[in-house]
């Protein structure tokens, strides 16, 4: 099997908001179509993707956010992408390459688009920065949290959008060091630089 592209450890697949961001942004080149089978299903937004000529990639779902792996409904958001493309044939619209070496793409599984279904059920976000059809998708979303499907029928305070959670993570993680600034020595007080953030804290 020959690999296109270098798998990221799981902890960080997820990659940033802001690296997607900048390469979707920096590219006006048309979309590169690739069809494979999709052999693999990480998270509510990231996939295995087998193609037809024997490549193996990841790929994240372009415009779309779902829970992070550590978030209420994460795992019931990969299960519905499961169901939509595990083990069927994917034609994607590859946008761009984000910085972890995934394909940024649009997925059509049996005519059907994937990025678009997973927002309708209530198993993800729309993806909120610049690069984002707003205008298309974000009825879509404004429907499933109205009939409350998916996350959306969720309590309220399990309701945090993965760029609000992973902000949160880290602001906790900063406060914690910082008050043990001084007292390293004690038990509680982990022997961490105030500038370091561990791998599976950058997830967005």
């Amino acid at each position: 099997m020959i690999y296109r592209t270098p798998f990221a450890n799981q902890a960080t697949v997820k990659g940033s908001l802001l690296s997607m961001l900048l390469l979707l942004g920096s590219t006006q080149a048309p979309a590169e179509e690739i069809t494979g089978q999709v052999v693999e299903v990480l998270d509510g937004d990231t996939l295995s993707v087998v193609t037809s000529d024997d490549w193996q990639i990841h790929v994240r779902l372009a415009n779309i956010d779902a829970p992070n792996p550590d978030q209420p409904y994460s795992d019931k958001a990969r299960q519905t992408l499961s169901k939509l493309a595990l083990g069927k044939r994917a034609i994607l619209q590859v946008q761009a390459r984000d910085l972890a070496g995934r394909s940024v793409a649009q997925m059509f599984v049996e005519g059907k688009d994937i990025n678009r279904e997973m927002i309708r059920r209530g198993a993800a976000w729309v993806a909120h920065d610049e690069a984002t059809p707003l205008a298309e998708l974000l009825p879509v979303e404004a429907e499933a949290k109205r009939e409350r499907c998916g996350l959306w029928g969720q309590p309220r305070k399990d309701i945090v959008a993965p760029w609000i959670w992973s902000n949160s993570k880290q602001q906790t993680l900063h406060t914690v060091v910082s008050s043990c600034a001084g007292r390293s020595g004690t038990p509680d007080c982990p022997m961490r630089r105030l500038n370091w953030v561990p791998q599976d804290e950058q997830r967005h």
